[in-house]
């Protein structure tokens, strides 16, 4: 047991150096390109995301070409650059200070809800790693309570939204296609599933498939079961993994959907080598702007509507042998500017009038 306070050690365990390196903020690129900008402390829309979402940058940018004052929280610069102020007494006063801004939370009309989650601070380890997690965790909880403003999306949805098990039982009822699929820990019943369904299976995980930590990014990408994964399988019982028929695909179709609005991309490479869109090269990747059919469109906005979200990206595939849409996930955060760089759709436009219809 340390003899030393604990805020000390927490400062002793800190780079402070390594994370304002990470910090980032998009009003540095407005003055790159010489925008006016006129910082305030009253914004109507708040940003909360993390330092790698250039979407969220591009959107900022929109909506001040727009006259549309905003803020931006990045998840890297809590704690180090970032400070709550809750006043509870005869009058309720709630600020957060973001670097040298004071932001006043009861100006705040939206909230564009990205990748922002306190649940996971990396900055320590051990007991205070759990420690301070959990005090930043319920901070954001309050701060939520705080903003009596419409949220996009809700952060309680979107969460729940990024469950796959869920994702899968939704969209069946809704009347998606899906593979076959078994989520299990069990090994023997993975090897019985691999076995009935012809030796031909994917393996993915349930969660995201990314985990970043520090400056190393930790990626899970889809992969078909083979004899490395089945000489391991016994490594299981650790954890559950979905498990899927593997449908050879004659398209992949990302569909991103911004309100009302769908924006469906075609996505065609060698099906048969790979198993999961992220591991293609774009160079090696035709993209394709199509028109969704009537009824598909139906189910996926109806799916939206169903996990209450606003914004998302759901991704589709086409059978090569029988033409039939399978749904694989739902991203309710959803990323479309490497779409929207391929195929010039207006999405980013999208969201900002999405969000300026409810300024």
């Amino acid at each position: 047991m340390t003899n030393k306070p604990l805020f000390f050690h927490f400062k002793e365990n800190l780079s402070n150096e390594r994370l304002l390196s990470q910090s980032t903020n998009p009003l540095e690129l407005i003055k790159e390109i010489n925008l006016q900008n006129n910082t305030q402390t009253n914004p109507k829309i708040l940003i909360l995301t993390n330092k790698s979402d250039i979407e969220s940058d591009l959107i900022g940018l929109n909506l001040l070409k727009n006259g549309i004052e905003y803020s931006k929280i990045i998840e890297e610069d809590i704690p180090l650059n970032f400070k709550c102020k809750f006043h509870i007494y005869k009058k309720q006063k709630f600020y957060i200070q973001s670097g040298d801004q004071l932001i006043n939370l009861k100006k705040i009309k939206l909230v564009l809800f990205r990748y922002f989650d306190l649940r996971f601070l990396c900055y320590l380890s051990g007991v205070y790693q759990i420690f301070y997690s959990q005090q930043w965790y319920q901070t954001f909880l309050n701060l939520k309570n705080c903003l009596k403003s419409t949220w996009i999306n809700d952060p309680e949805k979107t969460m729940q939204s990024e469950n796959r098990l869920s994702q899968l039982i939704i969209a069946k009822k809704i009347g998606f296609k899906i593979p076959k699929t078994l989520i299990t820990n069990d090994p023997k019943e993975a090897k019985n599933f691999f076995i009935k369904n012809s030796k031909s299976v994917i393996m993915k995980v349930l969660h995201h498939h990314r985990i970043d930590i520090g400056y190393n990014t930790f990626n899970f990408f889809a992969k078909e079961v083979d004899k490395e994964v089945l000489d391991k399988i016994d490594d299981l019982i650790l954890s559950p993994i979905i498990f899927q028929t593997k449908i050879k695909k004659q398209v992949e179709i990302r569909v991103t959907i911004i309100g009302e609005r769908i924006f469906a991309c075609g996505l065609e490479a060698d099906s048969e080598i790979f198993s999961d869109i992220h591991k293609i090269k774009e160079k090696e990747m035709k993209f394709n702007e199509i028109e969704l059919d009537d009824e598909i469109s139906k189910k996926c906005l109806r799916l939206m509507n169903k996990l209450g979200l606003k914004i998302s990206s759901i991704d589709l595939i086409i059978d090569k042998e029988t033409r039939e849409v399978y749904f694989l996930e739902i991203n309710p955060i959803g990323d479309w500017l490497w779409i929207e760089n391929k195929t010039k759709m207006p999405i980013t436009n999208t969201v900002c009038d999405l969000l300026q219809s409810y300024n």
